[in-house]
């Protein structure tokens, strides 16, 4: 076995870490360079780690890795208003550093911001969700989560003595992820999809 650790994030530790390696193997796809993935855990909390490194072009040693497991949050898209894109990455940034009452405020403030780039201004943020819903902008099922991330954020700006939890703060960054991913970008690919497929038909 190679080097005993490997240094990756550990979203439930909030910080980077020596993270143990417990097995790996390399494989070679085809026409690709070869790849070295590792099983690993944090030696604080001991969450697991799923990483995979590709083989240097300069000499024989490997790249840095790349976390697989536990997912890394996917890039928001290029064309993401400006004040959610903020919001949304301080949110990510209070997680890392463990602030995480903070993190579920700043999602809350994300929330306001999808309401206000469509025009919803209502006198609360439960009402203008309920427009975002009605306008057909989420669904039931999206605006259920949205509903449940504005009443944390709500105990997190208000109740003196509420604290939250690590992964109840993990949990509401993803699902403010989701939402966001689907109010902007998938909405706008699905669009796109639709334009193309409307200018096959009628090239046919």
């Amino acid at each position: 076995m190679r080097d005993e650790t490997i240094i990756l994030e550990c979203e439930d530790c909030g910080v980077t870490v020596e993270a143990q390696v417990l097995q790996s193997y390399s494989m070679r796809p085809d026409g690709e360079l070869p790849r070295l993935y590792t099983f690993a855990k944090c030696p604080r909390c001991e969450s697991p780690f799923v990483a995979v490194q590709e083989s240097s072009l300069v000499d024989e040693s490997w790249d840095g890795p790349q976390r697989l497991y536990p997912p890394p949050h996917s890039p928001l898209g290029q064309n993401l208003p400006r004040p959610i894109q903020k919001a949304f990455n301080e949110a990510a940034q209070c997680l890392r550093a463990r602030a995480y009452t903070a993190s579920a405020i700043m999602c809350r403030k994300t929330l306001e911001g999808i309401c206000v780039e469509h025009k919803i201004n209502e006198r609360n943020l439960g009402s203008s969700l309920k427009r975002l819903r009605d306008e057909g902008v989420i669904d039931k099922r999206l605006f259920e989560w949205a509903e449940e991330l504005r009443v944390f954020g709500n105990e997190a700006a208000h109740g003196v003595n509420v604290t939250i939890a690590p992964q109840d703060a993990k949990d509401i960054l993803d699902f403010t992820h989701a939402l966001i991913e689907y109010v902007f970008t998938f909405q706008e690919r699905f669009q796109a999809f639709k334009r193309r497929h409307l200018e096959t038909k009628g090239n046919i």
